[in-house]
């Protein structure tokens, strides 16, 4: 009986040595790294008119400090920067299936119109954010900002659909430079149109946090 102990002690050993680790690894590789900016892309919105659940006079969200993260590199060699391209493809195809979704909320553009948002979100942190018409809740594609100044849809009915627009969503393996945070922007698609933008860092790794999104998610999201 001590030997059979012994024996199977041994081969539950081998087991977990052999069996666990490399699927612990795997896991572990296939997570994307966040990258918290630097600098923000923008300042966040100071004070806006009242929305509906906010008191009048209330003031906008605090600048607060800087979230810390790898300092921007100012100046990096062009062949450097195309060497990575690749590995940033890879990186953000990998968000595909990453995103979840965010808070809901309402603000005012400054002409006083009503903006819908919703904030993708990755590790918690607001990477993309989407835009609805509030007119009918669908998505918007990038660039169509309509001039309402009347919320005929709920933030909570906009919540209730935003798991079901997840799923569709698609990472285009195309990007363009953005120069000023040192990334890679690559369109995230739902169906033919274009809805949001979400940023690699230069080095193809680690996704970045789309800051002004984050912030007025935190401020005004529900």
């Amino acid at each position: 009986m001590k030997k059979l102990t012994i024996i199977l002690s041994i081969l539950t050993t081998v087991f977990l040595v052999t069996g666990f680790t490399p699927r612990v690894t795997a896991q572990q590789n296939n997570k994307v790294p966040l990258l918290m900016q630097q600098t923000p892309a923008q300042a966040p919105p100071a004070a806006l008119p009242p929305q509906p659940g906010m008191l009048p006079g209330q003031p906008g969200p605090p600048p607060g400090p800087a979230p810390q993260g790898v300092q921007v590199v100012q100046t990096i060699p062009v062949p450097t920067l195309l060497s990575h391209l690749a590995q940033a493809v890879q990186t953000a195809q990998k968000l595909n299936k990453l995103f979840t979704a965010g808070k809901v909320w309402m603000m005012r553009g400054p002409a006083g119109d009503i903006q819908l948002k919703a904030g993708l979100l990755y590790q918690g942190v607001a990477v993309a954010v989407l835009q609805f018409n509030p007119l009918n809740g669908k998505v918007l594609p990038l660039g169509i900002n309509p001039q309402v100044y009347q919320n005929n849809v709920s933030l909570q009915t906009v919540k209730a659909n935003l798991g079901n627009i997840l799923p569709h969503l698609k990472i285009l393996p195309a990007a363009e430079f953005m120069a000023p945070e040192t990334c890679w922007s690559f369109p995230v698609a739902l169906g033919n149109t274009v809805v949001a933008h979400v940023k690699i860092y230069y080095d193809g790794w680690h996704v970045m946090q789309d800051y002004a999104a984050n912030q007025e998610m935190l401020f005004y999201g529900q």
